[in-house]
């Protein structure tokens, strides 16, 4: 999330989680620590905010959790003793993404030392995977991949995941969607609990 109007409508969606991609140019949703302060302030107080972060400096991200979000969201080439660096500096929840192609891709992921790993087909693509690979997975995992208001509650059922990522699923011309947030807000939450 990366607008005022976009938190305004993830408030009115109730998610349980919102991220917000921090100082990361090559995304146009990347914002920057000032931006996300503001952000994070207008959130509703029962919505997580998770920062995605990719191969930043350890130190950066636990300021950053420390100061302004509940949750860390890797998405970079962060190795296990990464993970165990940033765990001296912050006790924020950890999130690695691992992009699955292959059965050694879930393998990477039973073996990171973070809370939970989020599986997906690749940063920002809006496809899935081939979620037959997931069948390897002996950890909770977050899916995420092509998701939509129209197919989450299917992969939900399908597949049993911890939780659901989504952020091109949401958008329309490249922008957060009211109704497409809430929309899927709803589906991945009827079919979650």
């Amino acid at each position: 999330m990366s607008r005022d109007e976009d938190i305004a409508a993830v408030n009115d969606a109730g998610p349980d989680l919102c991220g917000f991609v921090i100082n990361f140019p090559r995304s146009p949703r990347s914002v920057s620590p000032e931006s996300l302060g503001r952000l994070v302030g207008e959130l509703d107080e029962t919505i997580l905010a998770v920062g995605v972060f990719v191969d930043q400096p350890a130190t950066f991200v636990a300021q950053v959790a420390h100061d302004l979000v509940d949750v860390v969201q890797l998405h970079g080439s962060e190795r296990n003793s990464y993970i165990t660096r940033l765990r001296t500096l912050t006790d924020a929840p950890i999130i690695q993404a691992f992009r699955v192609r292959t059965n050694a891709d879930v393998m990477r992921a039973n073996a990171s030392f973070a809370d939970l790993v989020l599986l997906d087909n690749g940063w920002g693509t809006g496809r899935s995977f081939d979620w037959s690979l997931i069948g390897g997975i002996r950890r909770p995992f977050m899916l995420a991949g092509g998701l939509t208001a129209d197919n989450v509650a299917g992969a939900v059922g399908a597949l049993s995941p911890w939780g659901v990522d989504m952020s091109s699923g949401i958008e329309t011309d490249g922008r957060k969607d009211p109704q497409k947030i809430k929309a899927a807000t709803q589906a991945a939450r009827g079919a979650l609990r």
